[in-house]
Order: C-alpha cells, then structure tokens, then sequence
C-alpha cells in the first residue's frame, strides 16, 4: 500500500456528472459498477450515489461484484444486475442470486431454461438480453419465436427487463449501418412481445456512447458507465457527436522521491536509456506495480506549468520523469505530482499518447494505490 500516493475521486464531480446526464435524459439510471467501479470502488460510489442522488439499480459482471455489494451495503434497498458471468448452472451460486435477489441478465437458452424450470425463480425478477447483432452474448433476435414459445410454456407472460447492447456505440448512431440495425432489431423485439401478450416492465438499449449521442432515451432506462466517471466514449474523430461534457471524477497523484540534474548522453535507469538532452530527472512513486504500465515511456506530462515527459522503462516501482532545461525549482524531492486530474481533454490526450481507451487506464491501477474519497466545496 502506498502512503503518498493515491487515486483520490471527487464525490461531488460524480453528483456534477450524473446531474448533467439527467438535463438531457429523463430515463431511469441503471449505473454500471463493474470492475470495482471502473477501478475507483464500487461500494462507496453506490452508497453515495444511492444516498445522496437516488440511484437505486446497478449494473455488475460478476455475481462476486454484486455479492460484495450485498454484503457491504446491507442497509441499502437497491437493485443489482450481473450482466455476464451468470453462472445458473451452479445450483450453489443460483441459490445466491435467490437470497440476495440479484437480478441475472440471461443471455443463453440454457441460462433462461434453467431459470424457468427452477420453482423458486417463479416470482423472481425476469431479465433478457437479446443479441442484436453485437454478436457476443444474447438470445439470438433470429429466434424470438423461439423465446416466446418457451415463455408462454412456463406461464411467464411478464418479463422485468429486456435489453440489448450496441456494438458500435463509440461510433455515429445516427449513421452506423450497424447501430441502425440494432436499433431497429430491438424495435421489432419489443413490437414482438407486445403483440404476444406480455408485459414488458423495463426497456434499455443505450451505454454512454448512445447516450452521449442521445440515442435510447425514449426507454425506460439508460445504463451510463464510463460517462459516468468523466470520459467520453467515442472515438476522437467522433467526438463532435457528442453532447456529453463530463468532468473526470478522479485524480492519480503521487510525489516525489529524488531529483538529479542530467547531461545529454548520459545512460538512466534500466537499459541505460540515453538522456535526450541537459536538465532534471525528477523518480515519482508510481510504476508498473502500481498500474502506471510500461506504455506510459513518453508520455507528456505538466508538473507546475511545465512540460515534461515519462523518460526510460517504467519501473515496476517508479518512473523516470524529464524536465528539458529545466530551473532547480521546477521539481523538488518531496513535492506532489499529478498525473492526470479533472481535465477531461488532459486526460484523453494521455490516451492517445499510452494508445489506451479510458477504461483500461482507470481499471489497471492495481489495490497498491489507495482510494481515497472527498467532497469538494
């Protein structure tokens, strides 16, 4: 565990952010938590988000994520979907879900018949995911007779919650030949099933790349994740798109263990990585041990309002940061540095430069960086 280095999240850019989605969006928010919250920690995210924003569905991969929702927020009366890793054949873990009501996003034949033919799901919570055309996990659209017939066997004629999940969200919904058919699948879906008698208690079609684009929001629910945190998820050259204008809700800091003065020339570090030119090497307490992975060599980082760059490998301890020129005074052992704040633009310029997508750099830190929670004024 480090001391002076941290992952610190501002609660109040999270309550600034989902407001924000709630000017344009008036469907309910089933908040994607998976991952431990993208990285910054699911069981206070939902607590304050449940508390003070009245949020009260959550979305998971795992049903060890819902589990540890469960267990530590026993107070709190929400709802929690496990969205992949469902697991019903385990009579075990399908006993979980029946004692702690958490919801299974079933996506398979096999998943739905076990659910249907087991007596004590008969009241529960009913949930499909139809496969659209993302091809990954879903019943398949092309067999929706299929679905109906077994349904309509078992006496099942309300279902909870149907959904689908685009494929190309971080692309123009509005033109993507492949959004649009996705669109239209699960249009036809819902037209299906009405037609069939059941009733349909809620719809959601929409993750933060259709949401930014406004797409999806005439169903019941929308399911913001990434958004959420203060990223876009579109792609830079799509990002005109979007209407989205989030704050990244965290900030990696951490401090500064020495400085030296460096020549050109002069062999730094693992492989002796050759100085580019006269000024400071400044160690910071983050490495690859910490999540600040290998490809973070060259990246351009600000440190008082001066530039700088990540120099040599990547310690699996610390890193190598190069001041050009650099005065005395513009690294100093002992002080702070930040790697990314609440800049979204810094943050996405770091992408590019590390060639991750935002999630990836959020879910890398590893349990070493502590979180740690405020309120800003």
């Amino acid at each position: 565990m480090r001391y002076r280095s941290r992952l610190h999240i501002d609660l109040n850019l999270l309550a600034e952010n989902i407001l924000e989605l709630r000017s344009f969006a008036s469907s309910k928010i089933l908040f994607m938590v998976k991952a431990d919250g993208y990285g910054h920690g699911a069981v206070p995210l939902v607590r304050f988000t449940y508390e003070e924003l009245g949020i009260t569905e959550f979305g998971c991969a795992t049903l060890g994520e819902a589990m540890q929702l469960r267990e530590e927020l026993p107070d709190l009366k929400f709802e929690v979907y496990v969205f992949s890793d469902v697991q019903l054949e385990d009579e075990e873990l399908a006993e979980v879900y029946l004692h702690h009501r958490i919801i299974p996003v079933l996506s398979s034949f096999d998943s739905l018949n076990i659910f249907l033919k087991n007596p004590d799901f008969r009241h529960f919570p009913l949930c499909l995911k139809f496969n659209t055309g993302m091809n990954r996990l879903g019943l398949d659209s092309q067999k929706l007779d299929q679905v109906i017939e077994l349904l309509k066997k078992s006496g099942r004629m309300s279902l909870y919650h149907i959904m689908t999940h685009f494929s190309c969200g971080s692309l123009p919904m509005k033109k993507n030949k492949r959004n649009l058919y996705q669109i239209s699948e699960f249009k036809r879906i819902k037209e299906e099933l009405a037609l069939a008698g059941f009733e349909i208690e809620r719809t959601s079609i929409s993750n933060s790349g259709a949401i930014e684009q406004k797409v999806g929001l005439d169903e019941t629910h929308i399911r913001p994740g990434l958004m959420l945190y203060g990223p876009s998820s579109l792609l830079p050259q799509y990002r005109e798109l979007s209407c989205w204008k989030g704050k990244i809700i965290s900030s990696l800091e951490t401090y500064i263990i020495d400085v030296f003065k460096a020549e050109r020339g002069m062999p730094i570090g693992y492989g002796a990585s050759t100085c580019p030119d006269n000024g400071l090497v400044a160690i910071i307490a983050l490495g690859y041990g910490d999540g600040l992975f290998t490809g973070f060599k060259g990246v351009e980082l600000c440190h008082k309002k001066k530039h700088c760059k990540v120099f040599g490998r990547v310690n699996m301890d610390m890193t190598q940061v190069f001041f050009k020129g650099a005065n005395s005074d513009q690294a100093v052992a002992g002080e702070a540095f930040v790697i990314w704040d609440h800049d979204a633009k810094k943050f996405e310029k770091i992408c590019e430069q590390t060639k991750l997508i935002p999630y990836e750099l959020f879910c890398q830190l590893t349990s070493r960086v502590p979180r740690v929670y405020s309120l800003s004024e």
